[in-house]
């Protein structure tokens, strides 16, 4: 690491409640699919020495709290108009305080965390980085991915939480149709088609995936602050992926 280059923060490890959780839901997906236990165990202990044996280039990090604090930064800088040029794209921000500061990115996000902090968890994540002109730019659409300065850098809370979401949402499903839980809208599909176009899929999901995550995105923070008569609260959301299963051999090749 050169001297110039930031010291990458440490973090506790992701609560064994929320992992205890995801792993619980899996398994009761894949028995539920006729998966014995023998299968599950011997698999699961393959994949344990697999990934001891691995070389990984990606560092895990736990943010906790401030990353809800990170990714509304992340989502402000695309989504408000004071923050984008004329073709969308964020604007390098100064530091410091004032109009076009991130500061003030902070403010409009709604931060609860002081806004040197989340610049230090931004810039130790590799999220943001700071431009020829002494400006702060960003380095990721997504506050789940960074660069980390050469290698690649995880909010492993963050993807521990989708994963809770998507496989809640499927365990949540699959045990309605014994009428215990009435059902959630998922909904996914998939076709082979040729390899060549995959390109284009892969920029047509991010744009119609990012035009409907961000209605729904605007439709939540409209109603965060809203008061609960009852005094209940839920965290909820939607999410959109792109799947990719593999070559196929193509099923309308003619004999």
């Amino acid at each position: 690491m050169r001297n110039n280059e930031p010291r990458l923060s440490t973090h506790d490890r992701p609560s064994q409640e929320l992992v205890d959780e995801v792993v619980r839901q899996f398994v009761d997906l894949l028995i539920a699919g006729g998966t014995s236990v023998d299968m599950i165990r011997s698999a699961t202990t393959r994949s344990l020495l697999n990934s001891v044996d691995a070389n990984l280039a990606t560092t895990f990090t736990q943010l906790g709290e401030i990353q809800r604090d990170c990714m509304e930064v992340m989502c402000t800088w695309r989504r408000e108009i004071k923050f984008v040029d004329g073709q969308g794209v964020p604007l390098p921000l100064r530091q410091g305080i004032g109009v076009g500061s991130f500061d003030a990115l902070c403010k409009s996000a709604g931060c609860k965390n002081e806004a040197q902090a989340i610049l230090k968890t931004l810039f130790d994540f590799g999220a943001i980085s700071i431009d020829g002109d002494g400006g702060i730019v960003p380095e990721t659409p997504t506050f789940l991915l960074g660069r980390a300065h050469g290698s690649g850098r995880l909010a492993v809370d963050g993807v521990l939480k989708q994963l809770k979401g998507f496989l809640q949402v499927v365990h949540r499903n699959v045990c309605s149709v014994s009428g215990t839980n009435k059902s959630r809208f998922e909904r996914a599909c998939t076709v082979s088609v040729a390899a060549e176009l995959e390109a284009i899929f892969d920029t047509l999901v991010r744009s119609r995936g990012q035009e409907f995550i961000d209605s729904i995105d605007e439709w939540l923070e409209r109603n965060a602050k809203r008061e609960s008569v009852s005094g209940r609260y839920l965290e909820l959301g939607a999410g959109v992926y792109f799947i990719e299963l593999g070559e196929r051999e193509n099923s309308s090749k003619k004999g």
